[in-house]
């Protein structure tokens, strides 16, 4: 049987989470986020607690604004989550209240987070992608491919006109076969 989902508002997370303790959910598993671009203005942010490590547990979830979005800390309740909102914070862009705002893996200066789903990956559009073909192969064998994180050229880059929306950009950079152009 899978987890339990629970799904709260901002305001509800962390009293959804103090219940769950409450209730024996004891067991700290992780906290994490998902970029839902092309979907909803907002990311995911998801704690899973259980009883014990082996036994079945509960997914808390609630929706922030992509832009500007904040928890209330679940540092107090769950010491060991200060590292995952630390995660969350910086690849994210999700404010934790309360919670602690050192810097964690980026480098100083770094722009962006850079797993939300519109962030571009540079290093993937400066080199060429491996996966074109493997050793051996005819490179006409295989259809061309776009690494995922690369958006589509006429999104990415100069462009004329509006900026592209979220659904354009989420629809783009999901990797997969080369659009002919025309």
């Amino acid at each position: 049987m899978p987890d339990r989902i629970e799904q709260v508002d901002a305001a509800g997370w962390r009293p959804a989470v103090a219940a769950e303790l409450d209730a024996g959910a004891h067991w700290f598993d992780w906290l994490g986020a998902v970029d839902e671009i092309g979907r909803e203005e907002a990311i995911r942010v998801i704690v899973r607690l259980a009883p014990d490590a082996d036994a079945e547990g509960v997914r808390v979830e609630t929706l922030v604004p992509r832009d500007g979005g904040s928890l209330a800390s679940l540092r107090e309740l769950i010491p060991g989550a200060t590292w995952h909102e630390r995660e969350v914070r910086e690849f994210f862009g999700v404010e934790f209240e309360g919670g602690d705002n050192r810097p964690l893996l980026l480098r100083e200066g770094a722009v962006g987070h850079p797993l939300r789903r519109d962030a571009v990956l540079a290093a993937r559009v400066v080199r060429p992608w491996p996966g074109g073909k493997e050793p051996g192969e005819v490179a006409t064998a295989r259809r061309r491919m776009v690494p995922p994180g690369v958006p589509d050229p006429e999104v990415w880059g100069e462009r004329v006109g509006e900026p592209a929306s979220p659904e354009e950009i989420a629809a783009s950079v999901q990797g997969g076969r080369v659009r002919r152009r025309r």
